[in-house]
């Protein structure tokens, strides 16, 4: 009732306009969502006590209530240390109540009605009879939850949202909560901080955020089980990311037998999109084979407004200017996959994959725009045109081996390696600059990673467990990049600060060891270190300020204890250290054109970032709630305007703040209101502060950030369902910069065939035209360019919702034998 009596307090203070930083259209949305959240609120209860015939008490018995109509899972608890449970906010109707422990028979209650004149049920006293024999297999079904809590951050099960198919992964990132993906750079955040690494398969993707944004973007999120988003996670993970760690986990078939599944999608917005996806299984017990190819096509709009004051020497001093930019891009990407699993014996498992991906993207920006100076005024407009072209290749083996019953052995060989060839020319009538009326900017990366990991694991005994092993991750980069004016029918460089040639090389040594104690049940204790050693060097540089001869050693430790209150609620408090390394697009100082003032660039002067992490998190039944905070020494921050070699000219770079406090509080509410409707909403408030001296003054900021998410499932007749989704962003800090908040609503509905013949998912995204992201660069402090600048960046979805139709349909066999490992709905029988 006090999160009633808090939501209510909320509404009051929009009603009495208290909160004048919201638009009208937010009230409207939170007045909505409160509503919504309150209808479902009952003081409905059922309660009772367990023993067995002799009269003792059985704890932690599991205790369901099931919907009488048609077996529906309504609630579900365990009983206390004293047979006690009580399930709790049970809306009216007529149930079943059903008991199940071990060593004893299933428990079925008669029917029970709760009405307006009965709202609670008490039990009393259930007895338990032995079970006279073991019983082969219970199975007890069930839809994992939306978003689940485990120990390092939140589980998001991306495949139980109607907005999944169609997508992709990006796509899905962004609507996850406490995910912010900048549209522009492709930088992501989570829970208002920059700095997060990106896995796939809890393999790190070293790349830059604008590569890793390319990737994800060309995945289709149909391949995808979950999206774990690990705030803090322990010593067992790689050590970089200050802001954590987000695993996007693909989907894993272990049934005997042949199966798979295809889906293919169509829609439009501005431009058409499309979609393909094909899997296929085979697992005959020795071997186990898959294969898989996914096509993904979008063909996208943007627009790019910016308008304000600048002092820009290059031409001429103080300007007031208008900018338009209208990007029209096509993205195809093609990915293919295959693995072999051979399992030589009950104790030995080997095997190996390979996924490879190509990618286009055909750009074709228009940009025109007016620069008004104290004694001229110039008028520009340009045409660029270019296609990126992307090379994924991960090649993969492994090696799993158990020794004996409590000791097991995996060995994990990893290549990666992503080469980009990105030419653009430029057509411009600006002839007043350091750019010529035609130029070329040339940009070539090859990124190519090794990567050797063991782990080791030994449970001494059912209180004491180890986790060990060592990593080791060897690096080489090499990028090449230049902007070339055309003189007298030659391309000539520029000059210095416009062209670089560098190669990088990384070497990091890693190993960790964690012991994990659970003295009692109720009480558990993780407490580990892992230890990395990093070696950054370049071979060599147009630029001698760009050589780089870099050594870190740090011992990263970590710290985590859960205690079980009773039955429904727990309570967990860790300690992490953490790493977040320059990407090597960062670290390269490569050039390329923004417009006729500024150039991108990176800066291998970049220091890498080491965050403290102190967090409590406690779950009531479902609910979950924590408290974050952590401090980071040298946070990165992307996309700077600074001074740099060519006087005058305006430098796009990630620059070194001094350090960074956060206090983040989130709230995950699930509420199911009826058989048929369940809501989910989550939502992160924290305060932040950063303190910067790369500008002229000294800048300290501190401000506060929240995000909400929600999702809303409606189950109808005849196989239907309908989701409403979406997520409000507030304004928020980085840097100079500060960016607007905005809303996001999505709309779906699906249709289950009889007969498993498929479904079909019609998915609208942005139904309200929310993607206008709204910014100001100068907010806070004076920079070098007395920059004062206000940017508009709408996306695709801004001028027209993306309307999509996807079909997906399984096939094969659905063999019965019980396959623990990668059992996707493993946590939930277990938890039943």
């Amino acid at each position: 009732m006090r999160l009633v009596n808090w939501l209510q307090q909320l509404i009051n203070q929009i009603s009495a306009r208290r909160l004048p930083k919201l638009s009208l259209g937010m009230k409207t949305l939170l007045l909505i969502l409160c509503a919504l959240l309150f209808a479902t609120v009952a003081k409905s209860q059922v309660s009772g006590t367990l023993t067995d015939t002799n009269g003792s008490q059985v704890p932690f018995a599991t205790v369901v209530l099931l919907k009488i109509t048609d077996s529906t899972i309504v609630r579900s608890t365990l009983s206390d240390e004293k047979g006690h449970f009580a399930l709790g906010a049970v809306p009216l109707g007529t149930y079943l109540i059903k008991v199940s422990s071990i060593g004893y028979a299933n428990y079925c209650s008669p029917p029970i009605v709760l009405d307006d004149s009965h709202p609670s049920y008490g039990a009393g006293t259930i007895q338990l009879k032995t079970a006279g024999k073991q019983l082969n297999e219970v199975v007890i079904r069930s839809n994992k939850p939306l978003v689940q809590q485990e120990a390092g951050g939140l589980v998001v099960n991306v495949q139980n949202s109607i907005m999944t198919k169609g997508s992709s992964v990006l796509q899905v990132l962004s609507r996850s909560p406490g995910v912010i993906v900048d549209q522009q750079s492709g930088a992501i955040s989570l829970n208002g901080k920059s700095g997060v690494m990106v896995m796939l398969d809890g393999k790190l993707l070293r790349l830059s955020a604008d590569q890793v944004a390319a990737l994800l973007n060309g995945m289709t999120a149909d391949d995808i089980d979950k999206i774990e988003l690990l705030s803090t996670p322990p010593a067992k993970y790689d050590a970089d990311g200050n802001a954590g760690l987000i695993n996007i986990v693909t989907k894993k078939n272990k049934q005997p037998g042949t199966s798979g599944s295809i889906t293919a999608s169509a829609g439009y917005g501005k431009g058409d999109k499309a979609s393909t996806d094909i899997n296929v299984n085979h697992n005959s017990g020795k071997f186990s084979l898959h294969a898989s190819y996914s096509y993904y096509r979008d063909h996208h709009y943007y627009l790019l407004l910016a308008q304000g004051t600048e002092n820009v020497p290059i031409i001429g001093g103080p300007t007031n200017f208008h900018y338009n930019g209208q990007g029209n891009t096509l993205s195809d990407y093609q990915g293919f996959g295959g693995g072999l699993d051979y399992h030589a014996s009950a104790a030995t498992t080997i095997g190996g994959g390979i996924y490879y991906s190509i990618s286009s993207d055909q750009s074709n920006t228009h940009n025109f725009g007016n620069y008004a100076l104290p004694d001229s005024n110039l008028v520009f407009d340009s045409q660029l045109a270019g296609t990126n072209h992307t090379w994924y290749l991960h090649p993969s083996l492994y090696l799993e081996q158990t020794i004996s019953k409590d000791q097991k052995l995996n060995v994990d060989l990893d290549y990666f390696s992503h080469t980009s060839n990105s030419p653009t020319q430029v057509q411009s009538n600006f002839s007043d600059s350091l750019f010529g009326s035609r130029q070329r900017n040339l940009a070539n990366a090859g990124i190519k990673v090794s990567v050797a990991q063991v782990d080791y694991t030994n449970q001494f005994n059912k209180q004491l467990a180890l986790e060990s092993g060592l990593k080791g991750t060897y690096t080489f980069s090499q990028s090449t990049a230049a902007i070339e004016n055309l003189v007298n029918g030659q391309w000539i460089p520029i000059g210095a600060g416009t062209s670089n040639d560098l190669a990088t090389r990384e070497l990091i040594g890693a190993g960790y060891a964690v012991l994990n104690w659970k003295p009692d049940s109720l009480t558990s204790l993780s407490a580990g270190a892992r230890y990395e050693y990093s070696s950054n060097t370049t071979d060599h540089s147009l630029n001698a300020q760009y050589f780089v001869d870099r050594k870190l050693g740090r011992l990263f430790p970590d710290v985590f204890l859960s205690r079980k209150l009773n039955a429904n609620n727990g309570i967990q408090l860790s300690y992490t250290e953490r790493i977040s390394r320059p990407s090597f697009a960062d670290l390269a100082s490569y050039v390329a054109y923004n417009d006729p003032v500024s150039v991108f660039t990176g800066n291998p002067a970049l220091k890498p970032t080491i965050t403290h992490n102190l967090k409590l998190a406690y779950n009531a039944n479902d609910y979950l709630f924590s408290l974050l905070y952590s401090h980071d020494t040298d946070p990165i921050e992307g996309t700077q305007g600074v001074p740099g070699p060519t006087r005058g000219l305006v430098y796009l770079m990630p620059e070194n703040a001094d350090w960074q406090n956060t206090l983040t509080a989130q709230a995950t509410i699930p509420v199911k209101a009826a058989a048929w409707w369940e809501m989910n909403y989550n939502l992160i408030g924290g305060w932040h502060q950063y303190r910067i001296t790369y500008f002229p003054e000294l800048l300290v900021k501190s401000y506060f950030s929240y995000s909400l998410n929600f999702t809303e499932s409606f189950k109808l007749p005849r196989n239907y369902a309908i989701e409403l989704s979406g997520y409000y962003n507030s304004s928020a800090y980085g840097g100079n910069y500060r960016s607007n908040g905005n809303a996001i609503c999505n709309l779906g509905f699906k249709k289950e065939l009889e007969n498993n013949t498929g479904s079909f998912q019609l998915s609208i995204s942005d139904i309200f035209r929310g993607a206008s992201y709204r910014g100001h660069d100068g907010a806070v402090i004076t920079d070098a360019f007395n920059s004062d600048v206000y940017v508009n960046y709408q996306a695709e979805s801004h001028f027209r919702p993306i309307i999509k139709l996807s079909y997906s349909r399984s096939f094969g066999s659905n063999g019965k034998k019980d396959f623990h490992k990668n059992n996707g709905t493993k946590e939930e029988q277990d938890r039943l």
